[in-house]
């Protein structure tokens, strides 16, 4: 994550009532197995399975412990939903997949070189093996 992660709550009115929205990993999870990479984010905004599942995954209702409750979607909330509301959840959502994602990618990054003369190292080995490997057929 960077050193200014996104808020980790938004507040938004369904049907006139207010509710609460918070980002536990449990759920910014969820939604990165939906996306699955920094590249596809835009489908959030463009894709309209996507974007549903998105809203699905924030505004679903959950018990105490953060489970979805058995059968419960957020197909009922999305008509009392305003367009506004429905909007920054889609902008919440998209700003802690994106912080995720570059984060990950960042330490990896940052691991890659902690450990690059391990990793020549490794590379060096693996090409001298080439011309002492077996044919299979």
């Amino acid at each position: 994550m960077t050193a200014s992660s996104p808020v980790p709550t938004i507040n938004i009115k369904i049907g006139g009532e207010p509710h609460e929205v918070t980002m536990y990993f449990g759920r910014l999870n969820e939604l990165a197995e939906v996306v699955g990479s920094f590249e596809r984010l835009p489908e959030v905004d463009f894709h309209a399975p996507t974007r549903e599942a998105v809203l699905d995954i924030c505004l679903a209702p959950r018990d105490e412990r953060g489970r979805r409750i058995d059968g419960e979607t957020a197909a009922g909330i999305l008509h009392r939903l305003t367009i506004e509301d429905g909007a920054a959840v889609l902008d919440f959502a998209k700003e802690h997949l994106s912080d995720f994602f570059l984060g990950r990618l960042e330490k990896h990054l940052l691991s890659l070189q902690a450990n690059g003369d391990r990793l020549t190292g490794v590379g060096s080995s693996l090409s001298g093996l080439v011309g002492s490997a077996s044919e299979t057929r």
